[in-house]
């Protein structure tokens, strides 16, 4: 990891990370790359399911993924359109989305736990021809895509997995036997850069979720840094289903690094994280930061045997630096450390401190990621300078499905991808971000970071968990600061406490003027990101009762 560094463009102002090649052609699809792959080592583990501790080799993950191809072909599936997976992990699950990788038809996966209304906005978006979903959410798809088709239209068929009953179609049937799985050859599907291969949901954590298109050259940019690097595979473990970019990955990088993908269909437990470290030996794991603050508050987890971890990856919103200590402390005197990652659904991870942690910082560029930081008029700001991070890789951003507007807005002149993050780049080149630029707010023209004010907040004993937000005031005509915190169990830390311990650290203007509320839970999406602006909801009820 010498060579593993960023290097700055004072010219331009353009930070960039490494630059290398992919192994593989990238202009291959990745249907042929994953069969070349699966043929090699027939005899390899893929993937094991720890829900019924059946495991899949590279030769049967390959003949089922030949199957579904096959049928799904003879149902009359076309490439470019389009198809839903609103599926939680499950044994046949990435076989049947390798399978539409390999024939040219783009998925779109969606949370398993979406409601009506969330399945009902992404189904009116994609328009699918076929709908892939599980037995304990058949009915609430089907009502959403009863509403998202237009009347008089003939509703997508709907398939359900592992489904007992009779009158549904089921997933399965697309895997009986053809009879010419030998003389399958995944078809080259044209320039992968404009091929679509999936269409992720954005975050949803401040509106509606978004399709972003994910090109067959864009899934090849994500496995860059994987390598066969041992004969005996390693496990890797996270609860993300596709819909999430981690999830999406995961299913990917076995391909190209020869790891042991852990899938459970169960949402995240801290029992269930235990089960899945303790029993199959995890050697690296991806959680959020919400469910590694879980983990790491739950009695158990000090005397569990967590030997086998040697990579606790945490991301997808801020991580405390004090949460990176708990988990550091714990997994240290067994050779494992946590990492940290920054990115986005759009143009994946950008940055990542595999060479070392370094405190407040996210990590170097990663490979053939480019970064320059604005400010509020557009431009370029240098080294150490705080502005909005602009990301670029060696593959073209997507764009959303069925959204050339949004699109175009995503992006400026020279194709950088406006992230909505506030930022900046140290000297040494590692990437420090401070926040969402919708998050942070104003007390009295003066700018307050809700990060900063968290960071203060998770180091009090006795919280598990916080979220600040601003509030309206409207006899000032100002945003206040409001904190929501989840205690730990048994603590008994009261408001007055809170105030105290955060008036003696910040500036005034940042004093915890809109109220300190506690909560049993905090509002969260599927992926396990706090969902602000259900926050600022819930505090403005609490507000408006106490009132009255």
């Amino acid at each position: 990891m010498a060579n593993y560094r960023t290097v700055y463009d004072e010219t331009t102002r353009t930070w960039h990370g490494p630059t290398v090649k992919h192994l593989f052609n990238p202009e291959a699809s990745m249907g042929q790359i994953m069969l070349e792959v699966l043929s090699r080592s027939p005899d390899r583990v893929m993937q094991q399911d720890m829900d019924t501790g059946r495991s899949l080799t590279y030769a049967e993950f390959r003949t089922r993924l030949i199957r579904f191809a096959q049928n799904l072909t003879a149902a009359g599936l076309r490439p470019g359109e389009v198809v839903v997976l609103a599926n939680a992990n499950s044994e046949n699950l990435a076989p049947l989305a390798c399978a539409l990788l390999t024939i040219g038809v783009p998925f779109n996966p969606l949370a398993p736990a979406f409601n009506e209304d969330d399945m009902e906005n992404m189904l009116r978006t994609t328009k699918p021809k076929l709908v892939f979903a599980d037995a304990d959410n058949y009915e609430v798809v089907r009502m959403a895509l009863e509403r998202a088709v237009p009347r008089g239209d003939t509703l997508p068929p709907i398939y359900v997995f592992e489904c007992t009953r009779d009158d549904v179609k089921h997933a399965e049937d697309f895997m009986k036997e053809t009879g010419s799985e030998e003389t399958f050859v995944a078809p080259y599907l044209g320039d992968s850069k404009k091929t679509v291969a999936a269409i992720l949901c954005s975050s949803g954590t401040s509106g509606p979720h978004k399709g972003v298109q994910v090109t067959h050259a864009a899934c090849m940019h994500m496995t860059l840094r994987t390598r066969f690097f041992d004969a005996t595979p390693s496990v890797h473990f996270n609860f993300s289903a596709l819909h999430w970019a981690t999830g999406f990955a995961s299913m990917l990088t076995p391909f190209f690094s020869g790891t042991i993908r852990l899938i459970t269909r169960k949402s995240f437990s801290e029992r269930q994280f235990l089960e899945a470290v303790e029993k199959y030996r995890v050697e690296a794991i991806f959680l959020p930061t919400a469910y590694s603050n879980a983990v790491m508050a739950h009695p158990r987890t000090k005397t569990a045997d967590l030997s086998s971890l040697k990579i606790w990856m945490v991301g997808g919103s801020h991580v405390p630096e004090e949460l990176r200590d708990r988990i550091d402390a714990l997994l240290h005197p067994t050779g494992g450390r946590s990492v940290t990652t920054y990115g986005s659904s759009e143009n994946g991870a950008c940055a990542m401190d595999i060479p070392k942690r370094k405190p407040g910082a996210t990590g170097p560029l990663m490979l053939n990621t480019m970064i320059r930081i604005v400010d509020e008029n557009g431009n370029r700001l240098g080294v150490g300078k705080q502005g909005e991070l602009l990301t670029k890789m060696s593959v073209e951003f997507g764009g959303y499905y069925g959204n050339e507007e949004a699109s175009r807005n995503a992006i400026d002149s020279d194709g950088f991808f406006r992230t909505g993050d506030i930022g900046y780049i140290d000297e040494e080149g590692y990437l420090h971000v401070v926040d969402r630029k919708k998050d942070i707010f104003k007390y009295s023209g003066l700018q307050v970071v809700p990060t900063e004010l968290e960071a203060i907040i998770t180091a009090i004993e006795g919280v598990q968990e916080v979220c600040v937000v601003g509030i309206r005031n409207t006899q000032n005509a100002t945003d206040v600061p409001a904190a929501v915190i989840v205690r730990r169990p048994d603590s008994k830390l009261d408001a007055s406490q809170v105030r105290s311990i955060v008036d003696g650290q910040v500036s005034d203007y940042k004093r915890l003027r809109g109220g300190v509320h506690f909560l049993p839970e905090l509002p969260k999406t599927q992926t396990g990101k706090v969902m602000r602006r259900k926050v600022i909801e819930m505090i403005s009820r609490m507000n408006h009762n106490n009132a009255s």
